[in-house]
């Protein structure tokens, strides 16, 4: 694997506006559109939120490249990013909106406003994303990206999160937000109607399809909390298998106890289907989508904040925060579990979106 290589955003404009194809020298001539995004929250009520571009082929890695091209920052709280054909989409939480950007150049193509609490975006063709929206009951919106609008909401569950595609059905995992929430709504993409709802466990925030077309769900468990910050109630942490042609909870298995202060919110799968990998306290776990049991120890032995996989490689990029105060740090692991390399990135890195 190349190591890390910070690059200027003046040369990597400059190579890609000559159309450079020479290898380890920043993109070719289509620019933005293919390498990782790394989206970095920033400190609440900062506005310092932003994202990170590598450049896959060279690990040429761009810091606040948003900013740096546009001339102002994309806003407070970067959540996610997602893209639909040649453009970029950035959630960013506290400024409700949804920047969107030309993946040639990255610069931007307008605002989509109308969120109050937007969290996480899906393309699904050139013209039209999902955008999930809530922190109490929640919605999906449909984006029109042609006029870069909201054109129709469905109505899902609280706190709707992360979503996955599988075929003409988008899963969107409802987390509860603010409040509490134990359900999967199923969204007809060629309809933009909720068709199912599928019970799992306790606060769905994370989720993966696998080779088999089966849906898998991170659930991080309840805590509840009296008056004085006393918690009177509490359940397990679960990662749950739902069945495709059921479409109802088909295995499930205790991931993080109660009393281990620890709710788990990353999940992640390997480019073939057959590989998962969740964050729980006390690092990364490596499960396969065949085994009957829940790892008992940490394939990686970190804490960490955010994790995804490079579905070309299989290299684990996995995000310390550093207590959302400075640059946090990106690790990449081999799919062996050795680490390969580290660099630093925004603050408080949350995760990776390849293209």
């Amino acid at each position: 694997m190349k190591k890390f290589k910070l690059f200027s955003v003046i040369l990597l404009l400059a190579a890609t506006a000559i159309s450079c194809n020479k290898k380890n020298e920043g993109p070719a001539d289509t620019g933005f559109l293919h390498g990782a995004f790394i989206t970095n929250e920033g400190a609440f009520n900062q506005n310092n939120g932003s994202i990170s571009y590598i450049d896959l082929d060279s690990s040429y890695i761009v810091n606040n490249i948003f900013q740096a091209i546009n001339g102002y920052g994309p806003g407070d709280i970067v959540q996610s990013f997602g893209v639909a054909g040649n453009k970029g989409l950035i959630v960013v939480n506290h400024s409700a909106k949804v920047e969107v950007v030309d993946l040639q150049d990255f610069i931007s193509l307008g605002t989509i406003t109308g969120a109050d609490y937007p969290r996480y975006i899906l393309g699904l063709s050139d013209t039209k994303a999902y955008l999930t929206d809530g922190a109490f009951q929640g919605y999906v919106y449909v984006l029109d990206l042609t006029n870069l609008s909201i054109v129709n909401q469905i109505t899902v569950g609280k706190g709707p999160e992360n979503m996955v595609q599988d075929q003409n059905m988008v899963y969107v995992a409802n987390s509860g937000g603010w409040d509490y929430d134990q359900t999967i709504s199923v969204i007809n993409t060629e309809t933009d109607q909720l068709i199912n709802t599928i019970t799992v466990g306790d606060n769905p925030t994370d989720l993966v399809v696998d080779m088999n077309h089966d849906i898998w769900v991170l659930c991080k468990g309840k805590v509840v909390y009296d008056q004085n910050w006393t918690v009177t109630e509490e359940t397990d942490s679960r990662l749950e298998k739902i069945s495709r042609t059921g479409q109802s909870v088909e295995h499930s298995w205790v991931i993080g106890q109660t009393g281990d202060s620890f709710n788990p919110i990353r999940l992640a799968i390997n480019g073939d289907g057959t590989i998962l990998y969740y964050v729980e306290h006390d690092g990364i776990y490596r499960m396969l989508i065949s085994d009957n049991a829940a790892p008992q120890t940490p394939f990686i032995h970190r804490s960490f904040y955010g994790l995804d996989i490079d579905p070309s490689t299989g290299i684990i990029y996995a995000l310390d925060a550093k207590g959302f105060t400075g640059q946090g740090t990106l690790f990449r692991y081999y799919p062996d579990g050795t680490l390969a390399d580290s660099v630093d990135v925004g603050i408080a890195p949350n995760g990776v979106f390849f293209n």
